[in-house]
């Protein structure tokens, strides 16, 4: 099970994200700006969701600092506003969300982000192995959600 850490000062949304990923199969911890970079490490999860504008730092610089310790860490970037990927790339930020998330933009997201080769290990769905099967898949062979 693929983990995430989330890191983000309003409560709410933080619950609201758990909530979602928890049903696309992703073990959650939640975190936030303080204690962030002592989580990413003794955690070691395979992606961090930062919120961009927390109480004392914003999300870019922290992953940032996330990244120098762990450069293989995915790291997404959220904002109630719409961010540009470009404006984002050079501070180690692999992909960013708009909040409210919208669950099928939160799917594609994580889904393109997760891999190297940019191919599914594992269902989000229903967290069926995907490795080994020929070609490629737009609908997972056991549940039928689209991938």
């Amino acid at each position: 099970m693929k983990r995430v850490l989330l890191i983000n000062d309003c409560k709410f949304e933080k619950i609201v994200i758990k909530d979602l990923l928890i049903k696309l199969g992703y073990g959650v911890e939640l975190g936030d700006e303080y204690e962030a970079l002592k989580m990413s490490e003794e955690l070691d999860p395979d992606i961090v969701i930062v919120n961009l504008i927390m109480k004392e730092t914003t999300g870019d610089k922290l992953i940032k600092k996330i990244k120098s310790i762990n450069k293989d860490i995915v790291c997404i970037l959220s904002s109630s506003n719409k961010l540009n990927i470009d404006e984002y790339k050079k501070k180690g930020v692999d992909g960013v969300i708009q909040t409210p998330i919208n669950p099928d933009k939160l799917v594609e997201i994580l889904q393109c982000k997760q891999t190297d080769d940019k191919k599914l290990r594992f269902c989000p769905y229903c967290g069926n192995k995907l490795e080994g099967l020929s070609g490629k898949i737009i609908f997972c062979p056991f549940c039928g959600q689209h991938l």
